[in-house]
């Protein structure tokens, strides 16, 4: 069980910090950002769902074994 904690709290992590990024791209201060600059926080918030869902799967196999 510690490390479905462990993983948990990792998603709640990275969930927080895509909260954060999906706000600021919402700004007027990620619109003066260049193209390629957007881009690339496109790409890294695409990142993080995809980790935030891996996390999401271990958790589910761990709890299948048990």
């Amino acid at each position: 069980m510690d490390l479905i904690d462990k993983l948990l709290k990792g998603n709640a992590e990275v969930a927080g910090r895509m909260n954060r990024l999906d706000k600021f791209m919402h700004t007027e201060e990620y619109d003066q950002l260049s193209d390629k600059e957007r881009r690339l926080m496109v790409i890294q918030y695409n990142a993080m769902q995809v980790y935030a869902d891996v996390l999401l799967q271990r958790i589910d196999e761990i709890k299948e074994r048990l």
